[in-house]
């Protein structure tokens, strides 16, 4: 791993949150029927999609985060699967890689959110945190 060592911390945790979308995009497409939650397996638009989505997911993560840390800080634990939503909602818009319809709204957001919680517990360089001990 000391090929990662120049790389910004938060670089490394945006580029395991893509590979963990990526693989709930997957897993959401393969499980759910294609008129619920489709999109075209490796091709360009499914890697748009995939960027888009990872993009849109970062942003919307700290943006709800920071008005449920103000608002209501003992429903912290939703603004993963609200941004999950919000995400896909918009990259389904902007995308043509993403269509999403009916019950697949709820269980692709479900299904992506948990791969997505699931790739964090993934130890690694990005999980080394220092203390700033100029405080």
């Amino acid at each position: 791993m000391r090929y990662f060592a120049g790389m910004p911390r938060f670089f490394l945790g945006w580029l395991l949150g893509l590979a963990g979308n990526a693989v709930g995009l997957i897993l959401a497409s393969l499980i759910l029927p294609d008129d619920q939650f489709s999109i075209v397996l490796f091709s360009v638009s499914f890697f748009w999609a995939v960027l888009i989505f990872a993009i849109l997911s970062a942003i919307f993560t700290w943006f709800v985060f920071k008005f449920l840390m103000r608002n209501a800080g003992s429903v912290v634990a939703l603004t993963g699967l609200v941004s999950t939503f919000l995400a896909l909602l918009l990259t389904s818009i902007i995308s043509d890689g993403l269509d999403i319809s009916g019950w697949g709204w709820i269980w692709g957001t479900l299904i992506v959110w948990i791969c997505g919680m699931f790739i964090w517990l993934l130890p690694g360089p990005w999980r080394k945190f220092k203390k700033d001990e100029r405080r």
